[in-house]
């Protein structure tokens, strides 16, 4: 009973199947909150901080969330997390938004893994911490997450926080990228050209590259720019060379606005180095 309330509620939350009715989905949800129903608390407690079916309570949605974290409910823990983090001027909120993420992490929250993986990398909770930064991008890539797979890939072929592997780099970084991740197409591409961690295939290389490029990545637009200017894998093509470095440039990308000049010169230096990881949230 409780949990068809609560799918209910979903309904008119998202307005799937039938008209989207933000007071109705708070009624449900009040009905199945006031049983206990984790979910419902958390969903709720949404209402509640945005105003949307109910008069805006922001006491009254840390209250839902409380109450359903404190039962180990992960997404509740998420939220609870973001809501003491948006204090930061509280050392005491700061500390609790970070027990908050690691709960939801240890419950299986992508998101929550990725958030203490970030964090613990950048050193934004104190020292740095690559290696344990690593096993919860680990946990968050094996999941499915490309971002987190990414990352992975990055610190197998950078050895930052795990033993150096370009083979595990190559293969996260092929996992991310046939997940649509332009920067890890971009990656890929570069150990494909120069065989690292994987036989090299420089007409792949050339594919991977134009995935990503065409997902706007400048630097892949740069990459692919080098190529057509140098004749390499593909046929000379100063035009097509043109066409990418003004692709790059235009936003912003400073190698690209270089080369612009330099594609009329006497040479034009390439320069596919993979992306770094990010160590920032």
């Amino acid at each position: 009973m409780v949990q068809a309330q609560t799918r209910l509620a979903r309904l008119y939350f998202t307005g799937e199947g039938i008209e989207q009715d933000y007071r109705k989905a708070a009624e449900w949800l009040q009905r199945a909150a006031g049983s206990g129903d984790s979910e419902a608390e958390t969903l709720l407690a949404g209402l509640y901080l945005s105003g949307n079916g109910v008069a805006r309570d922001p006491a009254e949605a840390e209250r839902l969330l409380r109450s359903a974290a404190d039962r180990g409910y992960g997404q509740a823990l998420l939220q609870l997390g973001h809501l003491c983090a948006a204090d930061p001027a509280s050392p005491a909120r700061r500390e609790e938004a970070i027990r908050c993420y690691h709960a939801a992490a240890e419950q299986g929250v992508v998101t929550a893994q990725l958030i203490v993986a970030q964090n613990l990398l950048a050193g934004n909770w104190g020292e740095r911490k690559p290696e344990e930064a690593a096993s919860w991008f680990r946990r968050a890539a094996e999941a499915g997450h490309a971002g987190a797979q990414f990352q992975l890939g990055v610190m197998h072929c950078t050895g930052l926080g795990v033993p150096t592997d370009p083979v595990a780099g190559a293969a996260w970084y092929r996992r991310a990228a046939e997940q649509g991740e332009r920067r890890a197409q971009h990656n890929f591409a570069v150990t494909l050209l120069r065989g690292d961690g994987v036989e090299r295939d420089p007409e792949a290389a050339v594919a991977w590259y134009r995935k990503a490029a065409e997902q706007g990545l400048p630097e892949a637009q740069t990459a692919l720019g080098d190529l057509y200017a140098r004749g390499s894998v593909v046929a000379a093509d100063p035009e097509a060379a043109l066409a990418w470095y003004e692709k790059a440039a235009a936003q912003g990308y400073a190698p690209a606005q270089a080369k612009l000049a330099g594609l009329r010169g006497p040479t034009v230096i390439a320069t596919m180095q993979p992306l770094q990881v990010r160590t920032t949230g």
